[in-house]
């Protein structure tokens, strides 16, 4: 038979020496784009933890989505780059004792004194550092918060006190662990005025 003499697969066209560093590096620019997944969540030197019962836990008067809201106050030991903030709410199920979870929604504010700024109207300025959730209620467990020397409203310093207000949406004698990672020391305050 003619033609059985051929090769049954074509020939590769060989590359030269710059076509071959491009297709090189385009091939390590592909695979570390598909390895690159985010970064990793940051560490940090201290973890810091306050559980309290939902008849414990302060109201704020300041109501998430018009539902009953609870707050609680801390201040840092030092300033701080980043910290990060998670809270949990745990509820009795049933009469066996077996313990659900329900989603946490919470903002984390700055508290600004108004009286160096002279403005008679306003005691104090709460500046929204970050929240857990959007405007549709897509929720985050935890939210890390990177301060901003820039704008001193947003500077996580150590002579501030911050505020977080928290709701579950929900009526369930609940069991809140508000959790804060930094690399300072952090303390609540429970008798904030």
């Amino acid at each position: 038979m003619k033609g059985m003499d051929r090769p049954l697969h074509r020939a590769v066209p060989r590359l030269g020496g710059g076509r071959l560093f491009l297709c090189a590096a385009l091939a390590a620019a592909l695979l570390a784009a598909g390895c690159a997944t985010g970064q990793r969540p940051r560490a940090f030197k201290e973890s810091h933890a306050k559980t309290l019962s939902r008849a414990e836990a302060p109201r704020s008067f300041e109501l998430i989505d018009n539902y009953e809201t609870f707050v609680i106050h801390f201040r840092l030991a030092k300033d701080a780059p980043a910290l990060s903030v998670g809270i949990s709410a745990e509820y009795v199920a049933d009469i066996t004792g077996a313990k659900k979870t329900r989603k946490t929604y919470f903002i984390v504010e700055k508290i600004i004194d108004m009286s160096q700024f002279k403005n008679a109207n306003l005691k104090y300025l709460y500046a929204e550092l970050g929240r857990n959730f959007d405007a549709e209620w897509n929720r985050e467990r935890e939210i890390t918060l990177v301060s901003n020397k820039i704008e001193p409203f947003k500077n996580m310093d150590a002579g501030s006190t911050y505020r977080i207000r928290y709701t579950t949406f929900s009526n369930e004698n609940f069991e809140y662990i508000i959790t804060i990672n930094a690399d300072c020391g952090v303390t609540f305050i429970d008798d904030y005025k």
